[in-house]
């Protein structure tokens, strides 16, 4: 099997809370009477931004209603619409910019410095940031010791960003179970592969799933152990 090599990253300059921030700045300079100064109710305003966006005038009784009114958030949306264009040339829309790059303010600091330095784009910094001590149930440096072990492992397999996600998906246990029958399968399949031709690399790629196979059974043991 040909070992895949991970593509040449073009620098995206405003993947980085800087950059972000600096966008925000200039928001609220052309609304300093609605922008909230404190960046976690900004991040409301704008996630509001996005949904008023999304929902039709006719639908505003449905859920709980705005704390700002829809006619400002409309404003807000047109406003900073303009300002991406002129900063990143259309490059960039509003979805994209509310869904994908605000988030990066609240990135921890290990995962925005892979993500500045070019080591991994901004999708895999999304999918390493959600390694986080709340959802592994852990402290805040094992936490960190995580994301800087699955960083390194995936730039030394020069991993893809699919493949990232399903490490992070594993780590969280978010993946699907393999049965014992389908694991014997696979083992079956190694032992067929390393008979017939023990210099065929297919066979690493299922001993990769045997790993994490047993990987996957030793936290579903761990969990219903606690749980008792």
């Amino acid at each position: 099997m040909r070992a895949t090599r991970r593509r040449r990253r073009e620098p995206d300059p405003l993947a980085s809370p800087e950059a972000v921030r600096s966008i925000c700045r200039a928001l609220r300079e052309q609304m300093p009477e609605v922008i909230p100064s404190s960046e976690k109710h900004l991040l409301r305003f704008l996630y509001a931004v996005r949904h008023v966006e999304r929902r039709p005038a006719t639908d505003t009784k449905r859920g709980r209603p705005s704390r700002w009114p829809r006619e400002t958030l409309l404003e807000a949306a047109a406003r900073l619409r303009a300002i991406l264009e002129r900063e990143t040339s259309g490059r960039v829309s509003l979805n994209s910019f509310t869904g994908q790059y605000l988030p990066l303010v609240q990135f921890p600091s290990d995962v925005i410095d892979a993500l500045v330095s070019g080591q991994i784009n901004l999708q895999e910094a999304a999918g390493l940031a959600r390694l986080t001590p709340e959802r592994m149930d852990c402290t805040p440096t094992k936490a960190r010791s995580v994301r800087a072990e699955v960083l390194r492992a995936h730039l030394m397999s020069q991993g893809s960003q699919n493949s990232l996600r399903e490490r992070v998906k594993e780590i969280l246990g978010e993946v699907v179970s393999v049965s014992t029958e389908q694991m014997a399968n696979v083992v079956q399949k190694v032992d067929e592969l390393l008979e017939i031709d023990a210099s065929d690399k297919r066979h690493i790629f299922y001993e990769e799933m045997k790993r994490l196979f047993y990987a996957m059974r030793e936290i579903s043991l761990r969990k219903s152990t606690t749980s008792r």
